[in-house]
């Protein structure tokens, strides 16, 4: 008979049905907790782009050398920016990932700006004499430089310092962002046999107690060395005592070559009227906040200047010619005095807003002395005198060359003859083009050229 297996009833039962209830119970419960997190991850990522798109500003690329904008900073349309203070400490001109302060209704945040450069360098290629047996260095071939950012120079293709031929080399310059131009040059080497010219050294007279400009209104050229040295030998001056010393200068250039000048300088005591600079600066502060405004060119700061002292100065014949402070301090506080007052005051205003400038004295003294200033711009040494004059011809002196002066010295009465030796190399390209004097405007804004 054949043999059968009892069923063993003590051993629990399962039955498909329930197996399937149970892995399917687990199923679900499985299910519903993945879907419970996966929305929570969701409903996470959606609040924190929402937040972030609730940010009034974004993050923005912007040139080397362009300026900030809040604008720039705004999400979609969004308006109504300003940007913190800090933002103004900003060099636009060095490259780098910035955190800039926006505010927006009263509230600041944080954006990130990033500066860039992409637009390699531009420059002019000079035609130069340079110095056989002298290193020549690439940097003194090329002039008027412009890149938002520092710029280098270095040789791209070599001059070849055996031949006296004349040759073109190329110069690379290398911007910041590694954006590069190569600039051909023109290079002739000669035997330097001559010395460099010092202009401008002149007898001096100081206070006892105060410093000494001895470089102001010095210069050095050369033929063939762009930049030759200078020095001076003050050693035997004593500042603090009366009496007259002797002051040396010395020029040497690349090849050796050297040329010598010496001038006097007289120490004397301090006027019973003196006034000290900080002093006349402190005078003339209101006056200075009342005409020169942000974003001037110094063009524009030396025409305000020009136009404030030419007429809101009295002339009458009184002033004491001891020192410029003291002519400058009347003007500030008596508003009013001769020709040394008026070039005081003008030498006060311009040394506050940074812009070199030197005395000129007249050399025909037969009749009347005179003073007036020769002002430097960044671009050669021009006449500037604000002192008004009487007579039919016009009565304009700012920013004058050598010959628009002496045109103008001669129609009144030889009012500003000068020794050409003792000072700078004067610009002898107009800029009057620019000048308007019947609005006491500065027209055009191409710089003067030397």
């Amino acid at each position: 008979m054949p043999l059968t297996r009892e069923r063993d009833e003590s051993r629990p039962r399962t039955d498909k049905g329930d197996i399937a209830e149970k892995t399917g119970g687990a199923r679900r419960q499985g299910i519903s907790w993945r879907v419970r997190a996966f929305f929570v991850v969701l409903l996470a990522a959606v609040a924190a782009a929402l937040a972030v798109n609730a940010r009034p500003v974004r993050a923005t690329t912007m040139e080397a050398g362009e300026t900030i904008q809040a604008e720039m900073f705004a999400r979609q349309a969004q308006g109504d920016l300003e940007l913190g203070p800090e933002a103004a400490d900003i060099d636009t001109g060095v490259l780098g990932t910035y955190k800039v302060p926006v505010v927006y209704k009263g509230k600041t945040y944080e954006a990130r700006l990033t500066i860039v450069d992409t637009v390699p360098p531009t420059a002019t290629g000079r035609v130069r004499t340079a110095a056989f047996g002298t290193a020549l260095a690439a940097e003194d071939f090329v002039e008027d430089i412009r890149d938002a950012t520092a710029v280098t120079a270095a040789w791209q293709q070599e001059p070849d310092v055996e031949s006296m031929e004349p040759q073109t080399a190329v110069v690379r310059l290398t911007d910041a962002g590694g954006n590069h131009t190569d600039v051909p040059v023109q290079v002739t080497l000669v035997f330097d046999t001559t010395a460099p010219v010092i202009r401008g050294v002149k007898n001096m007279e100081a206070l006892l107690g105060e410093s000494v400009a001895y470089r102001e209104g010095v210069t050095v050229t050369d033929e063939t060395d762009p930049d030759p040295v200078l020095t001076v030998d003050n050693s035997g001056v004593d500042l603090d005592a009366e009496g007259v010393y002797t002051v040396y200068y010395t020029a040497t250039d690349a090849a050796g070559n050297i040329a010598t000048a010496s001038a006097t300088l007289t120490m004397r005591q301090k006027p019973a009227d003196y006034v000290d600079e900080q002093t006349v600066y402190e005078a003339a502060q209101e006056t200075y906040d009342s005409i020169i405004e942000d974003g001037m060119t110094d063009m524009e700061k030396a025409f305000a200047i020009y136009r404030w002292v030419k007429y809101y100065i009295d002339y009458w014949d009184e002033s004491s010619h001891d020192y410029w402070t003291v002519g400058a301090y009347q003007a500030f506080t008596r508003r009013g005095g001769d020709c040394y007052v008026y070039f005081s005051a003008a030498k006060a205003l311009l040394n506050m807003a940074g812009i070199e400038n030197i005395e000129v004295d007249k050399v025909n003294t037969t009749h009347s002395r005179h003073y007036w200033l020769l002002v430097n711009l960044g671009d050669g040494w021009y006449h500037l005198d604000p002192c008004p004059r009487k007579g039919t011809a016009a009565d304009n002196s700012f920013m004058l060359t050598d010959a628009e002066l002496d045109a103008y010295s001669r129609a009144h009465d030889d009012s500003n003859t000068f020794d050409p030796s003792l000072y700078p190399e004067r610009a002898t390209r107009s800029v009057q083009y620019m000048v308007d004097y019947d609005s006491f405007q500065i027209v055009g804004q191409d710089a003067p050229a030397a």
